[in-house]
């Protein structure tokens, strides 16, 4: 009788030692991160390399952003807070939690790539590494495992703020009048190109792909609604650009070119240019 009390309380007691263990705690399984940032990037080649940040915010929503070589970022909010279960499986997975504070090779190197990592958990414990030229033994595996997963967000950003309208106008005192108009279509996008110069007024069906490389061009020359500008001078360009994004928002800019960033009207106007005819 005695042996079988012995036994009911050493595994009463050991019971109670794994609940109060936080290793065995619900509250261990249930870490996981609410911030995570990884960048790749090369010293001299500007825009190559990656770049992706995921936060929690206090409205419950997750803010991501995604860099994968200029002009292509893309900044974004979602409900879908699984995104977090996952990045904390991928850090598990690779055991970053062992990589050094900092990486570097043991000669100097003018021109390579550098890297940063940080994260941190809703305990509050952070973990911050990086290097140049120098990296863990499974760098590269967790590099690509990391850029595989954030290939999804990437297709699901694009979906649910791409641009479904875009119009640019110019006109000048010597004649020059333009309009670009270019539409998303179920299947194909419709365009609609007048240039006074090239004596052209036509409506054409084209592929929707085309509205990407205007996404393109919209995020190279940073258009937003704050630059639209005036001036008193009667010899500049006039021009407008209005851009229609899927998810709502809208683009709506008027101004001059005097007051705007050199080349950005050219740029656009080069990318129409593949439908004008050709000049004798």
């Amino acid at each position: 009788m005695k042996k079988h009390l012995l036994v009911i309380g050493l595994l009463v007691f050991a019971v109670s030692c794994a609940s109060q263990n936080p290793q065995n705690n619900n509250e261990m399984n249930s870490e996981r991160l609410t911030y995570f940032s990884f960048d790749h990037h090369n010293t001299m080649a500007r825009f190559y390399g990656e770049k992706y940040q995921v936060s929690a915010m206090k409205d419950g929503r997750i803010h991501i952003i995604i860099d994968e070589g200029f002009p292509k970022e893309k900044d974004f909010f979602v409900d879908d807070t699984t995104i977090l279960d996952e990045l904390t499986a991928i850090v598990k997975e690779f055991k970053m939690d062992k990589y050094k504070s900092d990486y570097k090779p043991s000669m100097r190197i003018f021109d390579g790539d550098s890297w940063s990592l940080y994260y941190k958990y809703n305990s509050g414990q952070s973990h911050s590494s990086g290097g140049y030229m120098d990296w863990p033994n499974n760098y590269r595996e967790a590099r690509q495992a990391i850029n595989e997963y954030f290939k999804k967000w990437r297709e699901y950003a694009i979906e649910t703020k791409r641009i479904d309208f875009f119009r640019y106008t110019s006109k000048n005192n010597q004649g020059c009048d333009i309009e670009y108009r270019l539409e998303r279509g179920e299947e194909e996008a419709t365009l609609y190109i007048r240039n006074a110069e090239y004596h052209t007024d036509q409506q054409l069906s084209v592929s929707n792909d085309y509205l990407e490389e205007i996404q393109e061009l919209v995020n190279i020359y940073g258009l937003k609604d704050d630059i639209s500008r005036t001036t008193e001078e009667d010899d500049v360009t006039n021009y407008s650009y209005l851009v229609n994004y899927s998810n709502g928002d809208t683009i709506d800019i008027k101004g001059y070119y005097t007051t705007f960033i050199s080349g950005t009207g050219a740029a656009f106007e080069d990318f129409f240019e593949r439908w004008l005819p050709k000049k004798e």
